[in-house]
């Protein structure tokens, strides 16, 4: 009987296993690392790296693509990445420790696509305890300064200070001198 159970256990959480051991490797860091369903990993390019600090918690449906040639993504302690986000990578996209990123949120530090002389990709850094609302987007070249708010639905196009709740489409600043818990 105790087999039979064991089996059972099995059966029913070889899935989760599995699916934890595919997205583990070629992960660096992320002791500690709580995920709530599948996370998805694309490394078509050669030399990419997804680095997660201690303590990242990932939801169901978060997507990170890294598409270029030593791509990189970094993703800081205690942040949490809601469902569905996607972070896009052909060069650089770094997010600081304690940030909070909602729900069907995209980051993405390329346009994949050249429009006349211009460059189809920048980093993007976004700082320390940032708060990024439910569907917003945040585009190649920007920096999020630490302790910034993006609203829901905001498309981020450039800089944010320090501090500032930005919104609208593009986003701009709303308010500064804010703080969230």
């Amino acid at each position: 009987m105790p087999r039979l159970a064991s089996l059972r256990y099995l059966a029913t959480h070889l899935p989760e296993y599995a699916r934890g051991v595919r997205f583990a490797r070629g992960v660096e860091g992320g002791r500690a690392l709580r995920l709530f369903g599948p996370v998805g990993v694309n490394r078509p390019a050669a030399r990419t790296r997804l680095v997660l600090g201690e303590h990242v918690t990932l939801y169901g449906g978060v997507h990170f693509f890294l598409d270029g040639e030593g791509a990189e993504v970094h993703v800081g302690r205690e942040t949490y990445l809601n469902r569905r986000v996607e972070i896009t990578c052909k060069s650089r996209v770094t997010i600081g420790a304690g940030c909070a990123i909602s729900w069907d949120v995209l980051i993405t530090d390329t346009d994949y696509h050249r429009l006349d002389d211009t460059s189809d990709t920048a980093p993007v850094t976004i700082g320390d305890h940032v708060w990024i609302g439910a569907r917003a987007t945040v585009l190649k070249g920007v920096t999020i300064g630490d302790g910034a708010v993006v609203a829901a639905g905001a498309v981020v196009t450039r800089d944010v200070p320090a501090g500032a709740l930005v919104g609208g489409v593009p986003a701009t600043v709303l308010r500064e001198g804010v703080s969230w818990d």
